[in-house]
């Protein structure tokens, strides 16, 4: 009778033992899989993958330079049509190509203009004949808009930012396509701050370059991420969209922070050039001042009509309204030259942008820096 029950007694065991082991087996064989994160980017065929996005930027560059030229060369060597290129075209939304194609026509008619620029009376509207020409050293249309920032910071969002949102929205099963985000934000495969171009140039300037925190810090850790996600199979699509969607937000509010940058320059620029007695040296500064306010209207519409943002049409058409240059309208830049009372629209400019990204104030006065290697 004893006999029996030890039997039965180790019968138990037995099972309790091999539950056991059949527990402990199933915890080994189906354990979560964890995404291993490499420290640097790394890509052995990049340049090979990045040939589309790397003519997109070379065209975007080359068409810069000539208005560049238009710019050094007005009133005083004849200044010849600047084509749009076709990459870069066929990357741009329809609405922005337009207006790009139209401000090409008018940045060479400025060029050509016999004129520097005449700034319009209060309440006036600046004269039918004019073209526009220049301010100190800077080449603005009649209106008081120097179209090369349009022309050029504006393609940033509307062709970049845009192309991007094609390629993350297309074929994803290759890691490669990452290598192809890289470049058209501007970067390198190293993510040298000091080798920057297009819109890595001012994700950087909103970075801390010796913490090396911030904007482009992020999206490089965004990329790395993303392509190692792929690169780690299916098991990690959540990863990699994640990372895609930091990406790509970090680019955006890079993007305003550099407007709220650009609002602060612009602003300061004016007042302090109301104390400039010397006429030469007060129409540069006018003129430096307009570039930066320039640089933050365009960067501001680059971004309209983007598919993907946080950021509302409705909310950067506010932006523009304060700004003077409304969508579809005959923009009224010049007012910025002889109205006190518009600066502070630059002042709401920045507030409302704080509002819609949530930027700490500590934020937004690190945004009135650049950040140079």
């Amino acid at each position: 009778m004893k006999l029996n029950k030890l039997y039965f007694l180790a019968a138990i065991v037995s099972v309790v033992a091999f539950a056991s082991c059949n527990d402990d087996e199933m915890m080994m064989e189906d354990p979560d899989p964890m995404l291993e994160i490499p420290s640097e980017y790394v890509s052995a065929d990049f340049d090979a993958n990045v040939t589309a996005e790397n003519t997109v930027i070379d065209e975007l560059s080359a068409m810069t330079s000539a208005a560049n030229d238009a710019e050094a060369n007005a009133q005083s060597v004849a200044v010849d049509a600047i084509e749009y290129p076709s990459t870069l075209s066929s990357v741009t939304l329809d609405s922005y190509e337009a207006q790009v194609k139209d401000w090409l026509v008018e940045l060479v008619a400025a060029a050509n203009s016999p004129d520097g620029f005449q700034t319009p009376a209060v309440g006036e509207a600046p004269a039918a004949d004019q073209d526009g020409g220049l301010l100190g050293s800077r080449l603005l249309d009649e209106n008081g808009l120097e179209l090369e920032q349009m022309i050029q910071k504006g393609s940033f969002g509307a062709a970049c930012y845009n192309h991007a949102l094609t390629v993350i929205n297309g074929d994803l099963s290759e890691s490669s396509a990452i290598d192809k985000l890289v470049e058209i934000h501007g970067a390198d495969i190293a993510f040298d701050v000091s080798n920057t171009t297009a819109a890595a140039t001012y994700s950087r300037r909103r970075s801390d370059l010796t913490a090396q925190t911030g904007f482009f810090f992020d999206i490089k850790n965004n990329l790395i991420t993303a392509k190692a996600a792929i690169e780690g199979g299916s098991d990690f699509d959540e990863e990699r969209d994640q990372a895609l969607a930091d990406y790509l937000l970090n680019w955006e509010k890079s993007n305003f922070a550099t407007v709220i940058y650009y609002a602060n320059a612009a602003k300061t620029k004016i007042q302090d050039a109301a104390s400039i007695q010397d006429q030469t040296e007060k129409d540069d500064a006018l003129g430096s001042a307009m570039h930066s306010y320039a640089e933050g209207v365009a960067f501001a519409a680059g971004f309209r009509g983007i598919s993907q943002k946080q950021i509302t049409d409705a909310q950067i058409d506010g932006v523009l309204a304060l700004l003077l240059t409304p969508e579809g309208e005959t923009p009224e830049s010049h007012r910025f030259l002889t109205e006190v009372a518009l600066l502070a629209n630059l002042d709401q400019v920045i507030d409302d942008i704080q509002a819609v990204y949530g930027f700490t104030d500590a934020e937004v006065n690190g945004f009135f820096v650049n950040n140079n290697p």
